[in-house]
């Protein structure tokens, strides 16, 4: 097709600013009309990083020369299909990357990942996400990544492992990074989320032990032996509050002392936020059964024992390691503890998560206003 001429265009809403991004565009136009085509580079520059010279250039950006580079590179890979036999009418545009569908999402994710090098939760989670994503089999490339696609995958998660609201945003979310940073890289043109209703990240209430169920795990005792360290781990948690990662790494580390008193402190992994609270007699005692080294098993793994040790301790409720902080919490709340230790203890960052479990404890409340009527 030798009747079209190829220029950049950048803010074609124009929306940037100083600090709003805005989209690189390449046109494709027929000579002398208003028919055009426009292609995604998947760069995203605020206005001061744009600058006319030589069609496109990049500045102010600390990868300048790199974005420039490859901008200029799908310029040229356009252009030469264009001007191909290839080519025969505007249309045709759209296939100008013959090798677009040789990149693998699933690969792309890892190696994003691995790049990363996140925490042990973080991974984890991403690596969960990874996984759903190769179960639910019909996003492999990235022409696979569109509107259809991203409904039908939010469907199989609610109907194959996702339940809760915070979680199904939280795997969106996560997934739409890496939509972001595969269409900075040219691999993606197109962020299908932007029409796609996020789900809230409100959910059910957390779920936590009343006194009458934490005896039961309490008075349970297990015949098998990998049971038995579960329900230690389990028991371990709902005395320390710490999140299952922070079970992980615990170790003598953990334990100091403050006014002759055994204290765990230290600061939470997934949040580096610092946290402290009583070595509590139940913990301690076992800590000591295991000689400071308690049993590690993988998250995925040591949520599934603790059904069975639910279902062995006659629960109704379903046990998972959240469960066990969840009641940690409340634990402390129902023994009058002040809602900002509470929080210290817990190690979160803002007192409204605290205030969460506060708002749960209708027993607590009704208990408290009774004083009025004595």
């Amino acid at each position: 097709m030798n009747n079209a001429q190829l220029r950049f265009v950048f803010d074609r809403m124009k929306r940037a600013s100083d600090s709003q991004k805005a989209l690189l565009q390449i046109e494709v136009r027929l000579h002398g009309t208003n028919i055009k085509k426009l292609i995604s580079t998947g760069i995203y520059l605020t206005k001061n990083q744009f600058s006319p010279k030589n069609g496109f250039t990049c500045k102010n950006h600390p990868n300048a020369p790199a974005i420039t580079g490859q901008a200029t590179s799908m310029f040229r890979k356009i252009e030469a299909f264009v001007l191909s036999n290839e080519c025969k009418s505007l249309n045709d545009v759209k296939n100008w990357d013959s090798t677009k569908d040789s990149h693998s999402v699933i690969e792309f994710m890892k190696e994003q990942l691995t790049k990363s090098n996140p925490t042990r939760a973080t991974y984890e989670h991403h690596a969960a996400l990874i996984r759903q994503i190769e179960k639910f089999g019909k996003i492999k490339f990235f022409s696979d990544i569109n509107y259809q696609n991203i409904v039908g995958f939010d469907s199989w998660l609610k109907s194959n492992s996702v339940h809760e609201n915070s979680t199904l945003n939280k795997r969106h979310s996560t997934f739409r990074s890496y939509i972001k940073k595969a269409i900075y890289s040219g691999l993606c043109t197109k962020d299908p989320y932007f029409e796609f209703k996020m789900p809230t990240k409100k959910g059910k209430d957390p779920t936590f032990l009343e006194q009458g169920e934490i005896d039961k795990i309490l008075n349970y005792n297990p015949v098998n032996e990998k049971l038995q360290e579960v329900k230690d781990l389990f028991v371990f948690q709902m005395f320390t509050g710490l999140a299952y990662i922070d079970l992980y790494n615990f170790s003598k580390d953990y334990i100091s002392e403050i006014d002759g008193m055994k204290v765990i402190r230290s600061n939470r992994q997934k949040t580096d936020e610092s946290f402290i609270t009583l070595f509590l007699p139940e913990a301690e005692k076992i800590a000591e059964k295991y000689n400071y080294d308690i049993p590690k098993f993988p998250n995925q793994k040591y949520n599934f024992y603790l059904k069975v040790l639910g279902a062995g301790a006659e629960l109704k409720k379903s046990l998972t390691s959240h469960v066990a902080r969840h009641t940690f919490a409340t634990y402390l709340l129902n023994k009058d503890i002040p809602i900002e230790t509470v929080q210290k203890a817990m190690g979160h960052s803002q007192l409204s998560m605290t205030q969460h479990y506060a708002k749960m404890l209708g027993k607590k409340v009704v208990t408290d206003m009774k004083k009025l009527l004595d």
